[in-house]
């Protein structure tokens, strides 16, 4: 069972959403007639990796001109949308979250990113305050689990997605030029140890005057290999994937079966079966 999975990888302007979701659309138009089942958004696609306008950047569910773009573009490509992320207001709190949409327009359901960066220069966590709950997401053909970027230094979240069933993983991203290797080895790792499918979609181009986004969206197949990838050009990132290797690889290296948990306790995992 083949999925079609489309990632862009875009470069936020700063300080102006609409100008961004304009070059967003573009990006997507020339690859239309793919027809994509997925369509796969960066971290902060529609505002940037510029923590310190994360508040005023901030939109409710109920105004927010990124999610009404991907409801459009669920709808105009008849596919299902794993947005990226947002900057959401929720009463007196913001989260840096990812809304999933079905191929009708409508929020399924929202991750709200669990591990906030917190390394010097970058503050994630003195601006946006932590998600609880892990989701995972069943399209029908298959399970989906979701993170956002400093996620996946953490793997006990992609070690309860895959106790939980998933075949693909997706981490959306607005990830440093400057960790070229961490990016790259870390995703292989989530693919390999838990024997799934991993989709990693970055942002690229320039935050400030000395820091860029690193690009290298890339899909990597249950062995840990790179089937697919871009570098540093704005673009869409067009993939099928056979789902059936994941079964395959499971089946004749029974990696999953031999794993011993040792009473480990994991994250919550919420499902969501996504209304077609």
């Amino acid at each position: 069972m083949k999925l079609k999975v489309l990632v862009i990888q875009n470069s936020a302007i700063i300080g102006n959403k609409d100008a961004t979701i304009s070059n967003a659309e573009r990006l997507l138009d020339k690859y239309k007639d793919r027809k994509p089942d997925l369509i796969i958004f960066p971290e902060v696609w529609s505002v940037g990796w510029y923590c310190k306008n994360f508040k005023k950047e901030a939109e409710t569910l109920k105004n927010s001109k990124t999610i009404e773009f991907l409801k459009e573009c669920a709808i105009n490509h008849n596919c299902i949308i794993i947005g990226g992320s947002f900057i959401r207001k929720v009463n007196n709190e913001y989260k840096n979250s990812c809304p999933i949409i079905n191929r009708k327009g409508e929020l399924s359901t929202i991750y709200d990113k669990m591990h906030l960066f917190s390394h010097t220069g970058s503050e994630e966590n003195k601006y946006v305050t932590t998600g609880e709950e892990l989701k995972l997401i069943d399209i029908g053909i298959t399970k989906i689990g979701i993170s956002v970027c400093y996620d996946i230094r953490f793997p006990e979240i992609y070690r309860a997605y895959s106790k939980a069933g998933a075949e693909v993983l997706i981490n959306v991203a607005a990830w440093s030029n400057k960790k070229l290797e961490h990016w790259e080895i870390m995703h292989k790792a989530r693919a390999i140890e838990n024997q799934c499918f991993m989709i990693a979609a970055d942002q690229t181009g320039k935050i400030t005057e000395d820091e860029y986004n690193l690009g290298h969206s890339m899909v990597i197949n249950p062995w840990g290999e790179v089937i697919n990838s871009l570098k540093q050009e704005e673009d869409c990132l067009y993939t099928e994937i056979e789902i059936d290797e994941v079964k395959k690889l499971r089946k004749s290296f029974p990696l999953i079966s031999d794993r011993r948990d040792y009473g480990i306790e994991y994250f919550k995992c919420k499902e969501i079966k996504i209304n077609e």
